[in-house]
């Protein structure tokens, strides 16, 4: 009779498997390390970039600012006072000339509601150089003038469109009640083509 007896005082263990799984666990982990080192140095350098971005751009914006208060300083002098009202004058008159009428119509045309129209248009340029419109509109009913500055807010010509005033008036002709809206906003213009250069050269 033949008998089996384990004189091992702790229980078999498999040490090769367990090694295994170790070794694999400590693989990844270190791959996952790797990984947050390599994602954690990609974002420092990128904050250093925009950093370094931010402060540069600053420093343009403030060399920029000196100069202008530079030359609005001379401009203010007493003895460039005529300069200046000329300058200030034909600048005025050149960005008046800007508004093409036809081409405001035209595009008021593509937005503006049914039984609506323009009644009165009276633009003016702002300090900081913006084309402003205030706009007469009537139409039928009180929608009109919601409907139109909606049409205004996704138009790219005009920008931050608001009614400032509302009325009502009765047509002459008919007598019918008509809604009356003033509506400001500002506008722009595409820019007109510019012109070829002409040479002597064929005439």
């Amino acid at each position: 009779m033949r008998l089996n007896i384990n004189l091992a005082s702790q229980k078999y263990e498999d040490v090769r498997q367990f090694y295994v799984r170790w070794s694999t666990a400590i693989i990844l982990a270190a791959l996952l390390l790797l990984l947050l080192i390599a994602l954690a140095v990609t974002n420092y350098t990128s904050s250093s970039q925009t950093s370094a971005r931010i402060k540069e751009l600053k420093e343009t914006i403030a060399s920029l600012q000196k100069e202008r208060a530079a030359a609005e300083a001379i401009s203010n002098l007493p003895a460039n006072h005529d300069v200046t009202a000329q300058k200030n004058y034909w600048n005025a008159q050149i960005r008046r000339r800007q508004l093409s009428w036809t081409q405001l119509f035209n595009d008021l045309q593509k937005i503006m509601p049914a039984r609506a129209f323009v009644k009165t248009v009276h633009p003016e340029t702002t300090p900081d150089h913006r084309l402003k419109l205030t706009l007469e509109i009537v139409g039928d009913t009180h929608d009109n003038g919601l409907e139109l500055v909606k049409k205004m807010e996704k138009s790219e010509r005009f920008r931050g469109p608001a009614i400032s005033a509302e009325g009502i008036e009765k047509d002459q002709k008919s007598g019918s009640q008509l809604f009356k809206f003033s509506i400001v906003t500002y506008y722009t213009p595409t820019a007109p083509p510019q012109r070829r250069a002409t040479t002597g050269e064929g005439l």
